[in-house]
């Protein structure tokens, strides 16, 4: 539902880039916090050349410790790590908005495609890999059973059958299996959303390399029905990931991610059943974590030779063994896979067989652009607290600035409604596609002023039964709902609100999900993060500096 940095590449279904931290889990690629980054909180000490190194959230657990070494060993080079979502840090690179001294995404594309958009040369075309991992389809192991797993190796086109299949798991003898459900991260703003599509793109055609404009054009009804199974896109694939540990086969048949993933799930041991990852006979991605030292004015000489002496650390520390401990593979390809790489923790060290190459930057941009037509729309009821208290540190124009940032995302197939409330609910606009009630949105908007008293509770099931009249497997069905303080007059009780969130969430068909924003430190957080995990959906914190992101960050699970 966005239509922001133009993504990238990946495997035949695959791809979903957690990246889980093993030893201790840690973030992801997608955005494992509200703000997407950690800010470093060492000061370098004096005559030290500072060095500003960002990387991609799953990485962090594996480098704090060797950051630490290294800036221990004073070797006059100080090391700020930060960790920030690949397509943040490219959005803001592009933008003018950071400056990092080295880069390290998860995977070579964002530089190609940060080159692109600022029309700079950031970046070279070849960089040093610190780790690799690639991109599979995690599957139930009783799922992939099912399809001939071990024994055959699966195929894209196994896939699209399934879910294409008006009867879901009983095309293939299963029917206790329900529907196929599918899950990916959105790709307009992470790393594995972006190469699961256009790994689907690549699968169809049956390319490993060279995919062009045209393959997209072939290969796009496939992909769409393919899409049409998705359960929801995201933000993160941690989040994806915890929801496979509260629902397990009933929340996701198969969900794209890297192989680090798998690993962490699979040794969190949440679950009875396994997660397996299947590498498709088209092909997959790797993602390459390359350590790239940009060539931008404020890399002065002399943080390019700090960077380099960083560069020599890493590559002695970062060993296989090490790589391993992490769900890594070393980021030496000839290097045999280790520690944790196993066939025990789900993964296969003999695969991937065939590898895919990334695309042009150009065709990039027209498999994002197709992929936002045809994706699955959603339906959505926002639902805006506008109590007095919202009128206190401009909370209600920022929350509108948000609410704008939010549209700009919608497709035009989306459905969006809009309702405020204080000392009561009220609809303004009645959830219609955006193309038709655009206009209708903006003006209610313009129009909110802060009232009094918060029945958020009340607004809540509003929101749910307004979405649940028209609800079906369709669309993604989900309301947002933001507020700044506690309840005050709800007819409905929070242990009302959480039994039918309950309902919805353990819903076979046609759930609602709840998306909740606990807007300044009124709010009531533990609360409202409960609605939302009760519904299968997720909640969020946000200040007047932020909200516009969180906004940006919710509309990515559409």
């Amino acid at each position: 539902m966005k239509p922001s940095a133009l993504i990238t590449v990946a495997l035949a279904i695959a791809a979903v880039a957690i990246a889980g931290v093993i030893a201790n889990r840690g973030g992801s690629d997608d955005g494992a916090s509200k703000s997407g980054a950690s800010q470093p909180a060492e000061n370098a000490p004096p005559g030290a050349v500072k060095l500003n190194v960002v990387v991609s959230p799953e990485k962090e657990e594996l480098l704090k410790p060797l950051v630490k070494q290294f800036n221990d060993s004073r070797q006059g080079a100080f090391v700020s790590l930060q960790a920030q979502n690949s397509g943040d840090t490219e959005n803001a690179l592009v933008r003018g908005k950071a400056r990092p001294d080295v880069w390290s995404p998860a995977g070579s594309f964002w530089g190609r495609l940060a080159n692109l958009q600022a029309d700079k040369r950031y970046v070279a075309d070849e960089n040093p890999s610190i780790v690799r991992t690639p991109l599979v389809i995690a599957m139930w192991e009783p799922m992939a059973r099912v399809l001939g797993w071990p024994r055959k190796t699966i195929s894209f086109d196994d896939i699209v059958r399934l879910a294409v299949a008006p009867n879901g798991w009983a095309s293939v003898g299963k029917p206790e299996f329900g529907r196929f459900k599918y899950v990916h991260t959105n790709p307009d703003s992470s790393t594995s959303g972006a190469e699961a599509v256009t790994g689907s793109y690549y699968a169809v055609v049956n390319k490993r390399e060279g995919l062009t404009e045209a393959d997209v054009a072939t290969a796009a009804p496939k992909v769409k029905d393919l899409e049409r199974s998705i359960v929801h896109y995201g933000d993160s694939t941690l989040f994806i990931e915890d929801q496979l540990c509260k629902g397990g086969l009933a929340y996701a048949s198969a969900a794209a991610m890297e192989e680090t993933t798998v690993i962490d799930f699979n040794r969190r041991r949440c679950q009875s059943t396994k997660l397996v990852a299947l590498y498709p006979r088209e092909g997959s991605f790797v993602s390459d974590s390359p350590y790239m030292v940009l060539d931008a004015p404020w890399v002065t000489p002399e943080k390019k030779a700090a960077a380099e002496t960083f560069r020599k650390f890493l590559a002695e520390q970062v060993t296989p063994e090490r790589a391993g401990r992490f769900g890594f593979r070393s980021g030496d390809e000839e290097a045999a896979p280790a520690g944790l790489v196993s066939e025990a923790s789900g993964a296969d060290p003999a695969q991937p067989k065939r590898t895919l190459v990334l695309p042009a930057p150009e065709v990039l941009d027209t498999v994002l652009t197709t992929w936002r037509r045809d994706r699955k729309p959603a339906r959505v009821e926002l639902v805006l607290d506008n109590s007095g208290s919202m009128a206190q540190e401009d909370r209600l124009e920022q929350a509108k600035v948000g609410l704008r940032e939010f549209f700009k995302q919608v497709a035009p197939q989306d459905e969006i409604g809009l309702a405020k409330f204080s000392a009561g609910v009220k609809p303004l606009v009645q959830v219609e596609p955006y193309r038709e009630n655009k206009s209708a949105l903006a003006a209610a908007i313009r129009g909110i002023i802060p009232e009094d008293d918060t029945t958020v509770y009340d607004a809540t099931i509003f929101g749910v039964d307004t979405i649940k009249q028209i609800a079906d497997d369709e669309h993604i069905n989900a309301v947002v709902v933001l507020t700044d303080g506690q309840d005050t007059r709800s007819r409905n009780t929070r242990e009302q609100v959480l039994e039918r969130l309950q309902q919805e969430g353990q819903a076979e068909s046609g759930g609602v999900r709840v998306f909740t924003i606990a807007y300044g430190s009124d709010a009531r957080e533990k609360e409202l993060n409960a609605f939302a995990e009760a519904s299968g959906g997720k909640g969020f914190t946000a200040s007047t500096d932020d909200i516009v992101q969180v906004y940006r960050s919710i509309s990515s699970f559409f």
